[in-house]
């Protein structure tokens, strides 16, 4: 099974470079949809400044999932991604993901 930290550190690398291949292949479906969602909802507010780093925080298991604070750091300050992780055949997998308000 791989890394759940250098996995989420990957996931992070990948937002701030857009590499939308590489966060094909991190969702699980039910992840997928969610990102799409929460990208409907940031196109549509104010723009923000882009990320210029990140902070990973593996919080640990809840249920069947693996809990990861992403903290995504900007210009603009801080945010803080909550993301549920899955083992699928021994990959790392976002499965959930939301904002802290």
């Amino acid at each position: 099974m791989a890394d759940l930290a250098a996995a989420a550190e990957q996931f992070a690398k990948d937002l701030i470079a857009q590499n939308i291949g590489g966060l094909m292949m991190i969702f699980t479906p039910n992840g997928m949809g969610k990102a799409m969602a929460m990208q409907a909802q940031r196109q549509s507010a104010t723009p923000q400044a882009p990320a210029t780093g990140f902070s990973v925080n593996v919080i640990g298991p809840d249920g069947d999932d693996q809990v990861v604070e992403i903290t995504m750091q900007s210009a603009d300050g801080d945010g803080v991604m909550v993301t549920r992780w899955k083992d699928v055949a021994g990959a790392w997998k976002v499965d959930d993901m939301s904002l802290r308000a």
